[in-house]
């Protein structure tokens, strides 16, 4: 009957070892309104302006703003322009260009400009700034005296361009734009769920003391200071070390005496205060709360006129809810994108029907996008547009 039983659970754990756990990070979008009208939007290369030190995060970045961009339009039944080629109708018409090599940049001053925004001393940044100014004037000697405008075609994307991009591709508008904030880093945070309790305490206990540090080095310090107090003062006198009350020293009938024994109440203190410092040193090391911004900037061109008939940015940051929250900055940024993408197209939509325009976000609650706009028509059928979340993931 044993082997019996045994059998059966190896064959059960077979069976349920055996298939794939499928995680679909994105959905495809299903059309969920008609207000696109089928009219074709033609989604362009956003200017970037935000810092970067590599030529492929630029790439990246316009990549994330487009998918985001095309799946919000798909979602109100917009038809839309391949973007590969737009890109090739730019090369052609030399409005882009493929990136050539900055030859006036090296390793080393990439490595001077990553030192000078760690927290050194003033007196050691002046001499990082020294050292970056005569490698840069170093290479400005030996690069060529021909400027860049006399050897480049200026070549201005303006309203006429427009309306021939326009009648190419046989679009309706044209959302061009800016990336004017794209980051993800880490911040401080008194919340809890997100830092941890103990990061949480001491934080709350060197800021209510101390104030606010000059550097993180200094935060340390304040932090392992007030662990180090708090654990002398609660330290008890017999623990880890237990003292014996009294020791014989002798038998009493050739003059020995019981005398009290070693204190060692004060190497008690000083354990329980260094545990209260490596505690403190543990909790500055974490509670730190990842995060990502993006800020997008749109604008809509009309291509029967090339008048821009709507513009506006969103700002978005992205943070896990608590400490078990995804941390990935990957992930948080596609998320601040996503949701940056479908509040501006909310507000595109809104403005061109003139209808409010209703979306479910995950969690459940709703936001709001007002009706009306410069395109919104005189006469419409006002009502509510109601859209779902942005996808998201799915496990079977």
């Amino acid at each position: 009957m044993k082997m019996r039983v045994v059998m059966l659970l190896w064959a059960v754990v077979l069976c349920t070892a055996c298939g794939t756990t499928v995680v679909e990070n994105v959905v495809p979008v299903s059309r969920e309104s008609a207000a696109g009208a089928a009219k074709r939007v033609l989604v362009m290369p956003f200017s970037d302006y935000t810092p970067d030190d590599a030529l492929y995060n630029y790439w990246y970045r316009n990549i994330l703003v487009n998918e985001a961009l095309s799946d919000e339009l798909v979602r109100y039944g917009f038809g839309s322009v391949v973007y590969e080629e737009v890109i090739a109708y730019l090369l052609d018409k030399g409005f882009i260009k493929q990136a050539e090599p900055q030859i006036s940049r090296t390793m080393d001053m990439d490595v001077l400009e990553k030192e000078l925004a760690k927290e050194w001393s003033p007196g050691m940044k002046a001499e990082l700034f020294r050292a970056l100014y005569l490698n840069q004037a170093s290479r400005s000697q030996q690069a060529p005296s021909q400027g860049y405008w006399d050897n480049e075609k200026r070549v201005v994307l303006d309203t006429k361009a427009v309306r021939e991009m326009g009648r190419y591709f046989a679009a309706d508008y044209v959302l061009r734009g800016r990336i004017v904030v794209f980051k993800s880093g880490q911040e401080d945070s008194f919340n809890p769920f997100q830092t941890g309790l103990l990061p949480f305490f001491f934080k709350v206990g060197s800021r209510t003391v101390f104030g606010v540090a000059q550097s993180d080095t200094y935060e340390l310090i304040d932090k392992m200071a007030i662990g180090g107090l708090i654990g002398a003062a609660v330290a008890p006198d017999n623990w880890p070390l237990k003292d014996d009350d009294k020791e014989l020293t002798g038998h009493p009938r050739f003059g020995g005496q019981v005398v009290s024994a070693e204190d060692y109440a004060e190497w008690n203190t000083l354990i329980w205060g260094a545990t209260g410092a490596g505690l403190a040193f543990l909790a500055h090391k974490g509670g730190r709360v990842d995060h990502a911004v993006v800020q997008l900037r749109v604008i809509a061109q009309d291509v029967r006129t090339g008048y821009i008939v709507w513009s506006n940015r969103a700002e978005v940051k992205v943070t896990p809810k608590t400490v078990f929250g995804e941390k990935d900055a990957e992930a948080l940024t596609s998320e601040a994108v996503r949701h940056a993408a479908g509040r501006l197209i909310d507000n595109f939509v809104a403005s061109l029907t003139g209808r409010e325009v209703v979306r479910s976000r995950t969690d459940g609650s709703l936001y709001v996008t007002a009706a009306g706009g410069t395109l919104a028509p005189e006469k419409t059928k006002y009502g509510t547009i109601y859209v779902g979340p942005p996808p998201a993931t799915v496990t079977p």
